[in-house]
């Protein structure tokens, strides 16, 4: 079957994005189908601007004249976010329309989970996922929203799942002498909670604890964080900028704590990624990070915006050997168990029969 699956661009070079690197995972594992990507959205280094307008019309364009010239099925890659919202449901309801057989895929975004919507939002999200389509949504705390407050009848749970054969060849060693190397890997974003991280970093810097802080990704805040990270902890700080392949195995391998306090998220891809290597992970309960990091078993769980549960759960970490060893190990064992690629794949293929 040919598949027109959408996202941001593939390369990672261009774009750090969780719906790019799952659309990556589904299109390298999922020989069945041929896909066709369609990319929506800019590359991190285009500015918004008189430009942007020409690009959506342009991308407009293309997408009539693929639903009038084809009859391919549609994976439509949707973060519930206001820009998502405003550009992506006149598409999908043109799909709809046209009598597409159509997939809508959510990956979070700040609406999706909220209380406060606007009106005007709720609606479009409600026009977007009325119908017999499927609607996969990343854990059930979602599928329980989007059925409940957006009216879909056929929503399905299907968490994202990662590659494991690099992790799998990865024999992580515990020593009592391990520095605390602590590593964010993703968008360099305000919703990432950067601003908390910094004074987090500091203050466990001014308690006299030893450890490395590492940033991979790309993103608005990076020239900012970049110095400022490396004014506070010098040698002791390193930017790796955009990661992949064996530089993203090798970040992980080099560190043992992997930090994410968000304000909202679908299902990182790069929290399974890391919890595959043995990372113990700091994040906040947004989204579906909830349904796979539990406090104390196999991570820690901090609160929103709050510097201060950073310092508490990472000096916990840094003092308590016993207590990483065994949350890393169960980290791994849950995302070989639960986030198995070859059973994601099996699932998405028998969504696209519902169809």
């Amino acid at each position: 079957m040919k598949i027109i699956i959408t996202s941001p661009s593939l390369n990672v070079e261009s774009n750090v994005s969780g719906v790019s690197a799952v659309t990556n995972f589904i299109i390298g594992l999922n020989t069945s189908h041929q896909y066709i990507h369609f990319l929506i959205g800019k590359k991190d280094a285009q500015k918004r601007g008189a430009f942007t307008f020409f690009r959506l019309i342009k991308m407009y364009a293309k997408w009539v004249y693929l639903m009038c010239t084809t009859n391919y099925f549609i994976h439509f890659n949707f973060p519930v976010d206001k820009r998502s919202v405003m550009r992506d449901v006149p598409m999908m309801l043109l799909s709809k329309i046209m009598g597409k057989h159509l997939v809508i895929h959510l990956h979070g975004g700040e609406f999706l989970l909220n209380d406060d919507v606007p009106g005007w939002i709720q609606l479009m999200i409600k026009l977007a996922l009325k119908g017999k389509h499927p609607i996969i949504c990343l854990s059930i705390a979602e599928k329980r929203v989007v059925t409940t407050k957006y009216g879909a009848t056929n929503a399905i749970e299907l968490p994202n799942a990662v590659d494991l054969s690099d992790a799998e060849r990865f024999d992580r060693k515990y020593n009592e002498n391990d520095l605390p190397t602590i590593l964010f890997l993703g968008r360099i974003h305000p919703d990432k909670g950067l601003a908390y991280i910094y004074p987090a970093l500091q203050q466990l810097k001014a308690e006299g604890l030893d450890f490395k802080f590492i940033m991979a990704g790309k993103g608005p805040l990076e020239e900012e964080y970049d110095t400022k990270f490396m004014e506070l902890l010098g040698d002791r700080y390193e930017f790796k900028g955009i990661v992949s392949g064996q530089r993203k195995t090798i970040a992980f391998e080099q560190s043992n704590i992997f930090l994410l306090p968000s304000f909202w998220e679908g299902l990182p891809i790069a929290l399974l990624e890391a919890m595959s290597f043995g990372l113990v992970p700091v994040t906040t309960d947004v989204g579906a990070m909830k349904t796979v990091v539990i406090n104390n078993v196999n991570g820690m769980i901090v609160e929103t915006r709050s510097s201060e549960d950073i310092v508490r759960a990472i000096s916990n970490l840094a003092r308590n050997h016993e207590k990483m060893k065994k949350l890393s190990f169960n980290a791994r064992k849950l995302v070989f168990t639960q986030y198995n690629p070859k059973k994601y794949i099996e699932t998405l293929n028998k969504i696209y029969q519902y169809e």
